[in-house]
């Protein structure tokens, strides 16, 4: 268990051994959200993640989701609301993410799901069900841009044409609960260009929310985000377009357990012929 250097109320991170020696991890965050990994590893290859720099090990089972939960309430954490934004993409391990939702609802748990959208089917699925928020990480403005970053996630432009045609026939309170997550990374995405094309694409869902989010360095890893003055301005343009726009919040801008710092680690597994199966999507 890691505590964030130097924050009293900081961030919680803690391994979760597996009972095939794998190991995955899971953060508390001080604000009370509990981030729960759904795969051991991750197949999708987004460059500016560390949690697949090892490759996709297997799926969790929905146990293995709760057992996250059971060793935050042991280590004395108030869990108050579960975001499914760890290690691994939800919709790839989908029995198991509905399994571990319907506990979720049980238990009177609030659950968000952060999702790169693939298959878009099952997103569309997601979108339907009962839920506290679906957080679609797309990072890019242009269908060159998205393939860089995600480039095992959803076509590009399918994305977006799903979204348009499905979330404004969802009623206004679920319209408000779907987020775009765009992680600002300089040189990358961060031109004017690439930010008027995500302007242009957001107008068309005007009760969503666009999550502008920083890069979590990490020593392997080239990646960072513009600076403070640069993204300000990103923020005041999209501020000036969009109704709704906001900045990451600070419990997933920590070195432990901040948003693309969760590893997997262990000896490979075989993968199951479930998983292998649900693979075949990528």
């Amino acid at each position: 268990m890691v505590r964030a250097a130097g924050k009293e109320d900081g961030n919680l991170k803690f391994a979760v051994p597996l009972a095939d020696g794998l190991t995955v991890e899971a953060v508390f965050y001080g604000s009370g959200t509990l981030c729960v990994s759904t795969q051991a590893g991750c197949a999708l290859g987004c460059p500016f993640c560390a949690s697949g720099r090892k490759g996709f090990f297997r799926n969790l089972h929905f146990s293995e989701m709760i057992s996250q939960l059971a060793g935050a309430g042991r280590d004395g954490c108030r869990v108050r609301r579960i975001t499914l934004s760890g290690i691994g993409e939800p919709l790839l391990n989908w029995e198991n993410v509905q399994a571990f939702l319907t506990f979720c609802r049980r238990q009177e748990l609030p659950v968000s799901v952060t999702t790169v959208g693939r298959p878009l089917p099952l997103l569309q699925e997601m979108l339907n069900m009962d839920h506290n928020g679906v957080m679609v990480s797309i990072h890019a403005g242009t269908a060159a841009t998205h393939r860089r970053l995600i480039p095992r996630g959803p076509d590009f432009n399918d994305l977006w044409r799903m979204l348009n045609r499905c979330v404004p026939q969802m009623s206004r309170r679920r319209r408000r609960q779907i987020g775009i997550n765009y992680l600002l990374l300089e040189g990358i995405n961060d031109h004017p260009a690439e930010i008027r094309q995500l302007a242009s694409r957001m107008e068309s869902l005007p009760e969503a929310t666009l999550h502008l989010l920083e890069c979590n360095p990490m020593p392997d890893r080239p990646f960072r985000s513009p600076g403070g003055e640069a993204r300000q301005e990103i923020f005041d343009y999209l501020a000036s377009r969009l109704t709704n726009v906001r900045r990451g919040n600070r419990w997933r801008k920590q070195a432990e357990g901040g948003c693309g710092t969760l590893l997997a680690a262990g000896p490979r597994a075989s993968v199951p012929a479930a998983c292998e199966e649900r693979n075949h999507l990528l």
